[in-house]
């Protein structure tokens, strides 16, 4: 296996999990950037693996608003480049996507098929990046996620904390609807979809769904042993550059029914990051 992004919040997961069983061969940027075709050649080409996890991505949802041509040319260019090398070289390609690309719209949670229909610079250049594989790799596995967080990586969880820590106020989303995603679950996901065979398009995250002030006020809960000010504001105030989908609860369905697995709640995921990371709490 080839991963790419490795040392990403989700690559250092994958990396973890496969390199136990099988040859895996991690990269970065500076031994692939993914938007260089010849990089790409010499990596997966040099190497030969049997799949490649691609993690690489531009992730800076808000910086992407005025530097969209910078995540185009990451996320659909990349993409685009890897499918071609495991396309050339006989290797089978995993991606993975987000929420981003839906528009929010929607009263239940989003299937594989809806339409996609992304609303910030960061949605649109990762929905180029399906277009892409699609067309340059019509047998892949891409798996959508959202509200990811571990131990590898910034994320909201480490964000909250870190505020709290220092004793600053929190103003925190209370009128956006999602689900947590341990990255060590997606990457056990991830797992469990190869060993099935599975091709397509699939969601993954934890299981329920919350806003980003209910996640917030959940972590100081288990993590701070002194209360600590958070007040629920709606998106509008925060004025972020990127706007992000009001609701994006991922349908899981067609994950549960192949492989056999139904993701643990998102309760129960935090906890235990928070119990591995934070023990004693964050004052500790």
């Amino acid at each position: 296996m080839l991963i790419t992004g490795a040392n990403g919040l989700l690559g250092r997961e994958l990396f973890d999990l496969f390199h136990k069983e099988h040859e895996v061969r991690p990269t970065d940027e500076r031994e692939c950037d993914v938007t260089s075709p010849m990089e790409c050649r010499r990596a997966v080409g040099g190497f030969r693996p049997h799949v490649v996890l691609h993690c690489a991505a531009y992730t800076a949802v808000d910086r992407a608003e005025s530097e969209e041509a910078r995540a185009l040319a990451v996320n659909r260019d990349g993409t685009r480049n890897v499918a071609r090398e495991c396309r050339e070289h006989g290797a089978f390609l995993v991606t993975f996507g987000t929420d981003y690309v839906f528009d929010g719209n929607s009263s239940r949670p989003y299937a594989e098929d809806d339409v996609a229909r992304p609303l910030s610079a960061y949605g649109r250049s990762k929905w180029a990046a399906e277009e892409a594989l699609r067309t340059e790799m019509p047998e892949h596995l891409l798996i959508r996620s959202q509200w990811l967080y571990g131990p590898h990586g910034g994320n909201f969880v480490f964000a909250i904390l870190d505020k709290a820590r220092r004793g600053e106020p929190l103003r925190v989303v209370s009128d956006q609807k999602g689900c947590p995603t341990f990255a060590r679950d997606l990457a056990a996901a991830t797992k469990r979809l190869l060993d099935a065979g599975a091709r397509g398009t699939f969601h993954f995250s934890n299981e329920g769904e919350t806003t980003w002030y209910e996640f917030a006020a959940f972590l100081l809960a288990h993590a701070c042993p002194e209360p600590v000010s958070i007040t629920p504001v709606p998106a509008a105030e925060l004025l972020y550059p990127a706007p992000r989908p009001a609701y994006s609860v991922l349908n899981k369905e067609k994950y549960r029914t192949v492989t056999g697995d139904t993701p643990r709640r998102w309760e129960d995921a935090v906890t235990e990051f928070l119990k591995n990371t934070y023990e004693g709490g964050i004052a500790g």
